[in-house]
């Protein structure tokens, strides 16, 4: 049987039941491709989706796979080679991560690619109505967005990061804008773009989503919004160097007071272990049993055994002691001592990360480390602000967003003015302090070419180390801070022959 690319194979042609929150992929029947997009309900069922895609996607194994690769956690003893190959560096281009990583994102890029083309053949039947129109739109907006997104993540997993003077001389991924089930050798199977067109289709199709989601952002919405998309907007104009647009976006999320940052430490704590916040600009719908996310970070960093957590991974000393334990309201609500099921000495006590403790709602009996995954939260864009302020030379107004963040955060906290290199390193430690865990911290690494040096020194307990030890040292031009194009791809794929990232 002759392979099939990933790119152009992949595509989901199913018809999703609506449950109460309207977020449900039992398949009822899977049709043509085809014939899946032939009424706005259709469309509406696509847009369900590529939220359930994401739900599924945001926070998931990929996301502890970069986690472990950063430096900010250590193994344990009883870590079992849980993410090991990332955790030593020394994974291949035939690791099921990144082949996973890969086919999901190309598998929302072919289904949104569907529903747009299904769609603009719907609105050009003149006797729909307005208010279909309209409906039609929106979806197709939806749409839009998941085509950025999986982009984005494409480049940020496969891709260098972006410099304005190299992009158009660097790889990007495979643009593909039309699902194509059975792509000829000769011709539709399309070979990497530059990193510079990569980013030109993300806002290509970041500026339709604008023009079409026009729903308006609200705290925790499981949709997405207006402010969703400008929420990611930010988050790409800051990885493309484009601080203008950057600050602008994040700016005007901030000031919008939608999503006030909250101040009390027991109702900060009570929003990630009931996901009752105000902080959210997009929080995925989650049903117990049936329409929960992944619980890849709370597993690894707290799941429950028997009684007891038994850790995989502990945060290092040297992120525990970036806080002020007193007075840091972030301190208790990501972390806490106490007792963990250790499987090779006796148990004992330490720090450990319960950020996500697992929502009651969502299970019963022993928790599943599952919440409400938060997608995008207000304090992201402090961060976006700050760091784009900084990198533009205005460091009045990025000191004034570190500030904004941590009077919030820190009870008693006097405004600082930071400059210089002294403003770089605490807008950077500030991105662990308030994003541990849930923010892929490698790709910030990327971006500021940091490299990673990682001492055994920094473990909370040199005794409850793995064998292998912990000390990684790579510098911020090894090449494999980009993960390798996947092997099935290349070995499927003629025109990516050739185009493997450097190094593998």
């Amino acid at each position: 049987m002759k392979k099939k690319s990933i790119i152009l194979s992949v595509a989901t042609c199913c018809f999703a039941a609506f449950t109460a929150c309207d977020m449900d992929l039992a398949s009822e029947t899977s049709i043509p491709t085809n014939q899946s997009v032939l009424s706005v309900q259709d469309c509406g069922k696509y847009s369900n989706l590529f939220h359930a895609e994401w739900r599924g996607y945001v926070q998931n194994a990929y996301t502890m796979d970069a986690l472990v690769q950063s430096g900010l956690i250590t193994a344990t003893a009883d870590y079992g080679n849980t993410y090991g190959a990332f955790y030593r560096w020394d994974y291949t281009i035939t690791d099921g991560a990144f082949s996973g990583c890969w086919s999901n994102n190309y598998n929302f890029i072919a289904n949104a690619n569907v529903l747009l083309k299904g769609a603009e053949a719907l609105l050009a039947d003149n006797s729909l109505s307005d208010a279909d129109r309209n409906e039609i739109r929106l979806y197709m907006g939806h749409a839009y967005f998941t085509r950025a997104y999986a982009y984005f993540e494409l480049a940020l997993h496969f891709c260098k990061n972006y410099d304005p003077t190299t992009a158009a001389k660097e790889y990007g991924v495979p643009l593909v804008e039309e699902y194509n089930s059975t792509p000829s050798i000769a011709g539709t199977y399309p070979g990497r773009s530059t990193l510079e067109e990569t980013y030109k289709q993300i806002d290509s199709d970041l500026a339709k989503a604008e023009e079409y989601v026009t729903t308006t952002g609200e705290i925790n919405s499981a949709y997405i919004t207006a402010d969703v998309v400008k929420a990611l907007k930010a988050r790409i104009a800051l990885e493309k160097e484009d601080y203008p647009t950057a600050i602008s976006a994040a700016t005007a999320l901030i000031n919008s007071g939608t999503y006030p940052l909250m101040t009390d430490g027991d109702a900060y704590a009570d929003m990630w272990l009931h996901d009752n916040g105000t902080e959210a600009i997009w929080q995925f719908a989650m049903v117990k049993a049936k329409e929960t996310g992944p619980n890849a970070l709370g597993s690894a960093f707290c799941g429950i055994i028997d009684k007891l957590p038994r850790p995989s991974y502990l945060p290092t000393n040297t992120v525990l002691n970036l806080y002020d334990k007193e007075n840091d309201i972030r301190y208790n609500a990501y972390f806490t001592y106490d007792s963990i099921d250790a499987q090779t000495v006796p148990d004992f006590m330490i720090t450990y990360c319960k950020k996500w403790p697992g929502n009651p709602e969502l299970y019963e009996g022993k928790s599943n480390n599952i919440n409400k995954t938060k997608a995008f939260r207000i304090s992201e864009m402090y961060l976006i602000a700050a760091e784009a302020y900084a990198m533009s030379g205005d460091e009045t107004n990025a000191s004034a967003m570190l500030n904004k963040l941590k009077t919030t955060r820190v009870k008693g906290w006097s405004d600082k003015s930071y400059k210089g290199d002294a403003l770089i390193k605490e807008i950077q430690d500030e991105y662990v302090r308030e994003l541990f865990g849930e923010h892929p911290y490698l790709f910030d690494l990327k971006r500021w070419k940091k490299g990673l040096n990682r001492s055994s020194s920094e473990a909370q307990d040199i005794s409850y180390l793995p064998a292998l030890g912990t000390d990684m040292v790579k510098a911020a031009d090894d090449y494999m801070w980009v993960w390798p194009i996947p092997k099935d791809e290349i070995d499927a794929n003629p025109q990516i022959k050739g185009q493997q990232n450097t190094g593998y």
